[in-house]
């Protein structure tokens, strides 16, 4: 099928279409599966919703600066109080939004095209009676962080969202993550309110994916920065990265539906098991981090001595034990993003490179003891668009594939190359990695 752009302030070439074609193509495949399997039907939707649902609320909020655990914001919204040593809005917020995820349940039971009275139905139930709330603002506002200044008046305010309604019941038909995707990214670009816009907007977005019979998606303040950059590159014209984010959540979505389905004959005893497997996946979680920690010193160190300048951006982990224990088990989940270096020196070309989290290697299976577990990889900038990133296929950074022992995060085996291990502490192992990034940074084009 060809995606249909047109009408939206979205451009892609033919190369990318087809490149979100086949992602897309494979998630309705899994989909399509799940459901003659009898595992994504009502109930286990309906459950589904009931599990995340305070989480969905806590991260949501997140996002726009509120600090509540999901613990705290399950509190707030079944009890009615406010957190101490909390601010009172935050509560207030978390009760709000809940309100209007309520009512999105409802509205996707209703077989219609998402139109303005919608969406403003849904931001005046989470801005609960503000100023402003399920009305377009007249006056100016700006994104912070963002480089797009949205229009001002809200005579254009209004006719965008009704160029933007147009589009929505124009093509009501096509693929529900496309279409959430499209809408959920024009939101938040039109911003067509003076408060509230990301909530709305992803709310909007979880509405085209229930209404379409798949679990909704949750887009975690772990990586908030990545979702920011993916809304920046689709003010820019450019929908793929915010795509890919799209695709990834869903198939995370599955993924958590099919353990909800699982969980659902638990006991004290299975109970046990799943809080040693979350100290597990900490001890994973704690031993990426501080590995990012250390190249960001070293690489710091080693290029400002000939007047570059080295980044390391470390990505709050977004990897659930839903992810976690799906990769010990040899199977694939969303990429999860560990973090993103960068390197710019004087008179050579910029080099950035990503690490990014999936299942051990058969080899690595191997060598671990036959042992599952998440690995390490690199993937470079694809010069194309889309996918953002693609694999690191001449291995110029340092071990093709990185892992540790599960429950030591200081021991490192990393597969360089020619049936050849190594192994290295974490000081070891991120001043290898910089080393190899300088080297491939001295022979860049």
């Amino acid at each position: 099928m060809a995606i249909p752009l047109e009408g939206t302030p979205y451009l892609a070439s033919r190369q990318v279409e087809q490149e979100i074609e086949a992602r897309l193509t494979k998630l309705e495949a899994r989909v399509a599966d799940l459901r003659a399997g009898g595992v994504l039907d009502t109930d286990a939707l309906r459950n589904y919703y009931g599990r995340i649902r305070f989480e969905q609320v806590a991260e949501s909020n997140a996002i726009e600066g509120s600090t509540l655990t999901v613990r705290e914001t399950k509190l707030a919204i079944l009890k009615g109080i406010t957190i101490d040593e909390q601010s009172p809005q935050y509560s207030e917020d978390a009760r709000a939004l809940d309100r209007a995820h309520q009512r999105l349940l409802e509205l996707a039971t209703i077989q219609t095209s998402t139109d303005n009275a919608e969406v403003n139905e849904l931001h005046d139930l989470l801005l609960a009676g503000q100023v402003g709330a399920g009305m377009f603002r007249s006056s100016p506002v700006r994104i912070t962080g963002s480089k797009h200044t949205p229009r001002k008046t809200r005579e254009v305010i209004t006719a965008q969202m009704e160029e933007w309604q147009a589009w929505s019941r124009q093509h009501a038909g096509i693929a529900a993550p496309i279409r959430s995707a499209i809408l959920h990214a024009w939101l938040a670009h039109i911003h067509p309110y003076t408060d509230g816009n990301g909530r709305t907007a992803r709310a909007v977005g979880n509405l085209q994916l229930i209404r379409n019979g798949y679990p909704p998606i949750i887009i975690k303040k772990a990586e908030r920065e990545r979702y920011y950059d993916c809304l920046s590159e689709s003010d820019g014209g450019n929908l793929g990265p915010f795509l890919e984010l799209i695709f990834d959540r869903c198939e995370s979505s599955l993924i958590g539906l099919e353990h909800s389905v699982r969980a659902s004959s638990s006991s004290p005893a299975l109970e046990t098991i799943r809080e040693r497997q979350m100290k597990q996946l900490e001890i994973w979680n704690t031993a990426v981090h501080l590995l990012g920690q250390m190249i960001d010193l070293e690489l710091s160190g080693a290029v400002s001595s000939v007047g570059g300048a080295g980044t390391v951006h470390l990505f709050e982990s977004n990897l659930s034990l839903e992810d976690y224990l799906e990769l010990c088990q040899g199977r694939s989940v969303p990429r999860s993003w560990a973090m993103q270096i960068g390197i710019r020196i004087p008179a050579l070309p910029p080099l950035e490179a990503l690490a990014w989290v999936g299942h051990r290697t058969g080899a690595m299976y191997h060598r671990m003891g036959q042992q599952g577990g998440p690995s390490i990889f690199w993937s470079l900038r694809n010069p194309d668009g889309f996918p953002q990133w693609i694999s690191d296929s001449q291995h110029i950074v340092y071990g093709h594939e990185i892992t540790s022992k599960n429950g030591n995060g200081d021991a490192w085996t990393a597969y360089v190359g020619e049936s050849t291990y190594e192994e290295a502490t974490t000081s070891e192992l991120a001043r290898k990695i910089v080393e190899s990034l300088l080297a491939a940074s001295a022979k860049a084009n």
